[in-house]
């Protein structure tokens, strides 16, 4: 720990003699205030700051700002040559489709005409279609106006006007209306396919009602069938809605394609095709005979996903030796993978084999949840090195002396995230491995944990363990662990696998901040516990994030007895799945219960959690203890500890 100590010291350093030639701390001062401004529409005040920070590597984000702000205003001339001079910035694409939609809302079509061809912007392109039809530029036109009508989804209003010119040229054919049916259709939106079936021949709108039908109603497809005559619509919508089945019911799908197997001339492909689909959610089921129904398959139909399943469904009813040669049917390249190292250990040990212990030991020198889980199997330490980094002062100033790694780390600085992180991306693509390990103690030193996290992780630098597992806001998460009674190791593991140290971290479901809480979630702990809480934006401050977090790892914690597999699991799947799941498979041991979860985010999700875990316990020079309690409890060692043997 002490060397992490000084290379931050270093690292701050380098950050101070980098600026020590300008007031840098009071220009970003006075750059956040201007950013707040803009937002409250204060467009004096921008330009003022503008003014006084002529030299500040982020004063062309303000000019940026204003210049979206009042996109209709911006003269053709000035706007063009900002962004030429401004082209590689984060900024740029964004305000560029601005001021190109705002050229077609303003009829300025000459300039869209001149700057927008290569938008792929959509309601760029329809504006530019208009362009074309009022200029009678029509060469190509057609063809592009098909293009942005073929898509599975419905296009904005301003398209309407290029449409109406393409269906008055004679367009869509019935072939083009049935290429966009199937296109809405596969993507859900059942309401537009309804729209398409004006375009469609007559033998085409009688298709495209039975599919309406099965798709609402996969149970009706018996019943409907048998009104079809064998025809490559007829087959190819039974093969749709039984794939479809199959994932929420396989036993009916079965049933159905019992009876209307050898009603249509499927081919092989569209058999196999079905049958696959039956045979691995049946697997996924843990379905006793699964096993069984993969076998059935053609040998080429038995690829890893089949195989990894054949395992999971043999080792939920104990069937160890068909775990085994599920194993070993996978190719080389996937038995090398510990998680199948792991389990072929599992299933020699089960079995009574002799090289169930070699097997375990090759596996146990690997800081990983399968090496951690393969030594404690063998009642062994566990095995942790940590590789030390050094920091190369001459790469690192000549790193921070580069305009667009210099403009990331400022954006960091001023909180623009989305910015810093698409600066950052730019800028690491022309690194070299040499310069990538500076630039990732870079974002250590400046508490930039996340790209710190990634960019280590991208170069191998596995054992970097400090740098790769930051204790961040260690007062307050020991606090609270202390008043909710939560290991702050598993704390300290989940909040690394939730958001990689990330406060301002935003999942596309919409949950938020370090532990990724969902705002309804974070409301209602809240309530129960009588912590503050006042609106989602709040989630991204960690001293409101944490004790929400704590308090609700708490509460689950209660609910599941302290047994964090499925603490762990109800955090990332919900309360309902694992309720579930614990009824379907009461009595299985927690690693195989783990192993045969049916959501693949949730199988891998835990596993990260509890081995994040346990590298946080070394680096809080606690014995481990964690993963035992929790995945191999008959197997747990109260004398473990952390070596290193290299």
């Amino acid at each position: 720990m002490a060397s992490l100590m000084r290379l931050q010291f270093l690292l701050l350093a380098l950050l101070s003699s980098a600026v020590a030639c300008a007031d840098r701390p009071s220009e970003r001062e006075r750059f956040v205030e201007a950013w707040q401004a803009a937002a409250r529409g204060d467009r004096t005040a921008v330009m003022a700051a503008i003014e006084a920070l002529p030299d500040y590597p982020l004063t062309p984000f303000l000019q940026a700002e204003l210049k979206r702000q009042r996109i209709d205003q911006v003269g053709v001339d000035e706007m063009s040559r900002f962004l030429a001079r401004y082209r590689d910035w984060s900024f740029a694409p964004g305000l560029e489709t601005t001021w190109l939609r705002s050229l077609g809302r303003r009829g300025e079509f000459a300039a869209l005409s001149r700057y927008g061809r290569d938008s792929g912007d959509t309601l760029v392109r329809c504006w530019l279609a208009r362009a074309d039809i009022r200029a009678g530029q029509l060469d190509g036109l057609e063809a592009r106006v098909t293009e942005l009508w073929r898509v599975g989804r419905s296009q904005p209003d301003v398209c309407n006007p290029a449409f109406d010119w393409w269906r008055a040229q004679g367009n869509p054919s019935a072939d083009l209306g049935w290429q966009r049916f199937e296109l809405a259709m596969n993507a859900g939106e059942t309401g537009l396919a309804r729209y398409l079936r004006r375009y469609l021949s007559r033998d085409q709108r009688e298709w495209a009602e039975q599919w309406l039908i099965v798709a609402a109603r996969p149970r009706a497809l018996p019943t409907q069938a048998r009104q079809w005559v064998d025809h490559p619509e007829s087959r190819r919508l039974v093969v749709l809605t039984l794939r479809r089945l199959a994932r929420s019911d396989w036993q009916r799908a079965e049933g159905y394609w019992q009876t209307l197997s050898e009603r249509f001339e499927f081919s092989a492909a569209d058999r196999l095709a079905v049958e696959r689909e039956i045979a691995l959610f049946r697997a996924v089921a843990l379905d006793q005979g699964a096993p069984a129904a993969i076998d059935a398959l053609p040998a080429t139909a038995r690829d890893q996903q089949m195989l990894e399943w054949r395992a999971r469904a043999a080792m939920a009813h104990g069937d160890w030796q068909t775990v085994l040669d599920s194993i070993q049917r996978m190719s080389l390249v996937e038995q090398a993978q510990g998680r199948w190292r792991y389990w072929r250990g599992r299933a020699l040990a089960e079995l009574g084999r002799p090289e169930a212990a070699m097997a375990f030991a090759s596996l146990a020198g690997e800081a990983t949840y399968y090496g951690f889980l393969a030594a404690i199997w063998l009642g062994q330490d566990l095995h942790l090195c940590e590789r030390a980094l050094s920091a190369d002062g001459e790469r690192q100033r000549r790193l921070l002396r580069d305009a667009e790694f210099e403009r990331a780390l400022e954006l960091h600085q001023v909180g623009l995230m989305h910015h810093a992180r698409l600066t950052w991306s730019s800028a690491w693509r022309r690194l070299g491995d040499a310069d990538r390990h500076q630039a990732a103690l870079l974002a250590a030193g400046q508490g930039w944990y996340d790209r710190a996290i990634a960019a280590l992780g991208a170069l191998g630098a596995m054992q970097a363990y400090p740098w790769r597992f930051p204790i961040i806001e260690k007062a307050r998460v020991m606090d609270y662990s202390e008043r909710w009674q939560v290991d702050p190791a598993l704390v300290f593991g989940l909040m690394r696998a939730e958001s990689a140290m990330q406060p301002d971290a935003l999942s596309p479901a919409g949950a938020r901040g370090l532990l990724q809480l969902m705002p309804g979630t974070a409301r209602e702990v809240a309530r129960r516990n009588g912590l503050r809480f006042n609106g989602s934006a709040e989630l991204m401050d960690p001293a409101v994030n944490i004790p929400l977090g704590v308090a609700h790892l708490a509460e689950l914690q209660a609910r599941y007895d302290g047994q964090w597999i499925f603490v762990a699991a109800a955090y990332n799947a919900g309360i309902n799945a694992v309720s579930r799941w614990l009824q379907e498979r009461p009595h299985a041991d927690p690693d195989v219960w783990l192993e045969t979860l049916p959501f693949f985010e949730t199988r891998d999700y835990v596993p990260r959690v509890l081995a994040f875990a346990t590298i946080y316990e070394w680096l809080m020079q606690r014995p481990p203890q964690v993963l035992a309690a929790n995945i191999l409890p008959r197997h747990a060692n109260t004398s473990a500890a952390f070596q290193c043997s290299e």
